[in-house]
């Protein structure tokens, strides 16, 4: 009988539905991923946009996102992380003009100097039900009636409905959304997708519905992931996203 992870996270929950295999790799057996280009460019950005919303909102130009950038890049040796990538998709130039566009695509979406961010990098953790489930939520604020608006950067494509529906990235907002009304009492009004690669915002209204639904998967993944475990079997999920998982070389659906 194999151990089940303590907690659930958002994350863990969509991997599960997604592939129950590849959630025993991560999960239970703890085999990590190496970084890739893309969670590399998505950590940097997202590390570069937290320090510049620290900034006193007049301060929060282009220019002091570039020099924010500039600090971060030589702050965190990002240039050896990026020159250790096992398969890099270009050069340091390529990485380095990827992610700024990214980061000047913010003021497509948003005014950063009347942006005020409650909440960022903000570790959330409440009972659903009698399950544990923890995570990291992006960024979040306020809007005029004192709703929470939770918001994710995205550096990567809009997803191709054919591969993978967005609706599951926005599961997991809402999901961020549950939590913070069983933990913190707060009631979010909305969430948001913030695809900075092409300076959009997709949004979705946040409703007793759509809560109710996120209880009733966090609960039933749960009970999946018990009877997985119980039994020491996952089931594997071929599809074409297989070609891009890392763990294909050990899969027993590949074998």
């Amino acid at each position: 009988m194999f151990q089940a992870p303590a907690y659930l996270s958002p994350s863990s929950i969509g991997t599960f539905r997604d592939c129950p295999m590849k959630f025993k790799f991560q999960k239970i057996d703890r085999l990590s991923e190496p970084p890739t280009w893309a969670t590399h460019l998505g950590t940097f950005v997202h590390e570069v946009l937290e320090h510049f919303y620290q900034l006193d909102p007049d301060d929060r130009t282009p220019e002091s996102v570039r020099a924010m950038a500039t600090q971060r890049w030589t702050e965190s040796d990002w240039e050896s992380q990026v020159n250790q990538l096992i398969k890099p998709e270009g050069t340091i130039v390529d990485f380095k003009k990827a992610a700024f566009e990214c980061m000047t695509n913010l003021w497509k979406v948003e005014d950063p100097r009347t942006t005020e961010l409650v909440g960022m990098e903000h570790e959330v953790e409440a009972d659903i039900d009698g399950v544990r489930v923890k995570g990291f939520i992006d960024r979040f604020t306020f809007d005029d009636d004192g709703q929470v608006i939770i918001s994710d950067y995205k550096t990567g494509k809009v997803p191709n409905p054919k591969f993978k529906s967005e609706d599951d990235k926005f599961f997991q907002l809402i999901t961020y959304a549950l939590m913070m009304q069983e933990a913190d009492q707060e009631t979010t009004s909305k969430v948001q997708l913030l695809y900075l690669k092409f300076g959009q915002v997709h949004e979705v209204a946040v409703t007793p519905v759509k809560l109710n639904i996120a209880r009733g998967v966090i609960v039933e993944t749960k009970e999946m992931v018990d009877a997985s475990c119980a039994s020491e079997s996952f089931a594997c999920n071929v599809t074409k996203l297989c070609d891009w998982c890392f763990f294909k070389p050990q899969c027993p659906a590949h074998a």
